[in-house]
């Protein structure tokens, strides 16, 4: 793959488990060579997640929010475990603040 069009690092402490950094890498959406009407979109979570299958859409955008998806969904799964994540020493990831869209404004019945 090709440089990744976003990079961030975090710091995450799993249950019993010294605390590391994890370097968050999406790649650029691109057409699956088998099935030209889809599109993929890589991501990594390293070294917690370093061979997740791409995003799968019919849509570049759509393959993109859902990799950004997985991600997210990925480091709360931390939390859900009782582990930590973090930004920096002591200032928690904030997870709000990286939803966008229709995700904001849902209602609380809305079931994901």
């Amino acid at each position: 793959m090709k440089d990744p069009i976003a990079i961030d690092k975090v710091l995450v402490q799993l249950p019993n488990e010294p605390l590391r950094e994890v370097t968050i890498q999406v790649w650029r959406p691109f057409k699956d060579p088998e099935y030209p009407d889809e599109w993929l979109c890589p991501a990594s979570l390293e070294p917690l997640h370093s061979n997740l299958l791409p995003a799968r859409s019919n849509s570049a955008f759509q393959s993109l929010c859902l990799a950004n998806a997985r991600v997210l969904n990925l480091l709360h799964e931390v939390v859900e475990k009782g582990g930590s994540v973090w930004l920096e020493p002591g200032a928690s990831f904030p997870f709000e603040a990286y939803a966008f869209g229709v995700a904001v404004s849902l209602p609380d019945s809305y079931s994901r």
